[in-house]
């Protein structure tokens, strides 16, 4: 079975969840982008940068109120890709600190209305997803009890 496919299936997993959110995880260079944009490009699904969500609409909220409108406009805006499986890459971009984004309760309700898969720049230990960023300073974890992992190999 190829990678694709493997892909495929795991996605195919998710579907009857109440939040259908998928994260694939893999070492830097292991091939997560490549395979979500094989799948856009097979499926049709969309192919997201996350980077894309962070509209004016949201800079334009102040911070305190960030946190509760970023699933409301985000869903918005991935309503206009007009796609159920919505493929989102770079979600480091929700971790900077001055957008104040509960990372997980974004992707739980985003994943309430699409199925939602998630490149996910780290691992997971004990049970946590894990980004330790660059320059060494700390490590943005999430719980990962509730959610659907595929690494890639």
């Amino acid at each position: 079975m190829s990678q694709l496919e493997e892909f495929l299936q795991q996605v195919d997993s998710v579907q009857d969840r109440e939040e259908k959110i998928l994260i694939v995880t893999g070492k830097p260079g292991s091939g997560k982008s490549k395979v979500l944009r094989e799948a856009s490009e097979a499926k049709g699904w969309s192919y997201v940068d996350c980077r894309l969500l962070i509209t004016e609409k949201f800079l334009e909220l102040l911070p305190t109120e960030r946190a509760e409108m970023a699933s409301k406009i985000m869903k918005e805006v991935l309503s206009g890709y007009n796609s159920d499986v919505v493929l989102l890459d770079r979600v480091q971009t929700f971790f900077v600190p001055v957008f104040h984004i509960d990372v997980k309760r974004l992707l739980n309700e985003l994943g309430k209305d699409f199925t939602i898969v998630v490149a996910w720049p780290g691992y997971v230990k004990d049970n946590t997803l894990c980004y330790d960023k660059f320059d060494g300073t700390e490590s943005i974890k999430m719980p990962a009890e509730d959610l659907k992992i595929w690494e890639v190999k």
